[in-house]
């Protein structure tokens, strides 16, 4: 191997290393800021249930559950917002976790 294909082959491994850490550190930031928003959404239902209500009203609307749910009144729309708000909490808890899980793997070793 001559000194030109060597440093070629060394700027393409820095180039590879730059990329795979600007990757690793945008999934860790977008992991944060998923599990963040999560932590906020969850902490302003903690101190205001009643946030939810704007939710269930959201989700009558927009699935028309006034059909299925004929008979059993707002109450268990209430409850099914509440089911539903917390199902996508842990959904956007876990995907952020996933993320700076991805990220931190992603992220180069110095180990060389």
């Amino acid at each position: 191997m001559d000194l030109d294909s060597e440093a070629r082959a060394l700027s393409l491994r820095t180039i590879w290393l730059v990329a795979t850490a600007v990757l690793s550190l945008v999934l860790i930031v977008f992991g944060l800021w998923a599990l963040g928003g999560a932590i906020y959404v969850a902490w302003g239902l903690f101190h205001d249930p009643a946030g939810v209500a704007h939710f269930a009203s959201y989700l009558l609307e927009t699935t028309h559950l006034e059909t299925y749910l004929a008979g059993a009144g707002a109450g268990a729309v209430q409850y099914l917002a509440l089911i539903t708000v917390i199902l996508l909490l842990l959904v956007l808890g876990k995907l952020g976790a996933w993320a700076v899980s991805a990220g931190a793997l992603l992220l180069p070793s110095r180990r060389q």
